[in-house]
């Protein structure tokens, strides 16, 4: 149940529209929890524009599900800005990640997903042949689905709210043993080991030139396996929004069960 406040806040959040506004609207929903470092650095990225200290209030009124919708509906908005608004925003929100000194996975899916958003998509230029069996994937396709999970692993399906980049937990092998082991009689599958950047960005591109069909399939398949290994079948905040992130990035609808995650909070409208 969306309580009055909240509401309120979601209709504030919901007349941004100049540049200044929504930076800030967007810099203070990607602050991790409890991060003095962080909050300073949004202070200082924010310090010249008005109202930046009430679009933080609002902001922080948000429910953990209303964030992630709420941070792509505003970067939506963010696109029709110049583009000198656009790099001045994706300049501030490293500057606002780095401000700890290490990078959360989730900063991670992040970033990828507002520079695709802004549209500067990493997205490969090849397309496979269209064909809804997933056992047909050649090698190179399941490598990279191995080492994109192998990241995910480490949020999907977490229990904390706060993961650093450390080895994924008990649930986390065990749910990335169920997503590979349709590849397990076909393929060579990895051991569950996280990439690095450079890696991350080179399996998602890999992902992204799969058949537009079978990108559904493989969504649908992270999200069933959270499901099976978390607790009372209930998604965390943190490995929802890293499944609906990914989703994202591979231009894949949501699954009902990763939707409904979601369906209870207010949210903006994306265009």
């Amino acid at each position: 149940m969306i309580n009055e406040t909240e509401q309120a806040a979601a209709d504030q959040l919901q007349r941004l529209n100049g540049p200044q506004e929504l930076q800030a609207a967007v810099l203070a929903l990607l602050l991790p929890a409890g991060s003095q470092r962080a909050a300073r650095a949004w202070r200082v990225e924010c310090e010249t524009f008005e109202r930046a200290a009430q679009i933080r209030d609002w902001v922080a009124q948000l429910s953990g599900a209303a964030r992630l919708p709420w941070l792509e509906a505003l970067v939506s908005r963010m696109r029709g800005q110049p583009l000198s608004e656009r790099q001045a925003l994706l300049e501030a929100t490293r500057r606002v990640m780095s401000a700890r000194g290490i990078q959360r996975p989730i900063d991670r899916l992040h970033w990828l997903a507002m520079r695709q958003r802004l549209g500067e998509s990493t997205a490969a230029d090849t397309r496979a042949a269209a064909t809804s069996d997933l056992a047909e994937l050649p090698q190179s396709a399941v490598s990279a689905i191995a080492a994109f999970s192998a990241f995910l692993a480490r949020m999907v399906p977490a229990e904390a709210t706060e993961l650093l980049d450390t080895a994924p937990t008990e649930a986390g092998l065990l749910w990335y043993a169920s997503v590979m082991a349709p590849w397990e009689q076909h393929a060579t599958v990895a051991p569950c080991e996280p990439p690095d950047t450079a890696a991350l960005v080179h399996a998602l591109q890999e992902l992204q030139s799969v058949a537009w069909m079978q990108r559904p399939l493989l969504v649908r398949g992270w999200v069933g396996a959270a499901t099976k290994h978390s607790r009372y079948g209930r998604l965390t905040d943190l490995a929802a929004d890293a499944l609906r992130l990914s989703s994202a990035l591979l231009d894949s609808p949501l699954p009902p069960e990763l939707a409904r995650h979601y369906g209870g909070a207010p949210q903006g409208n994306n265009p």
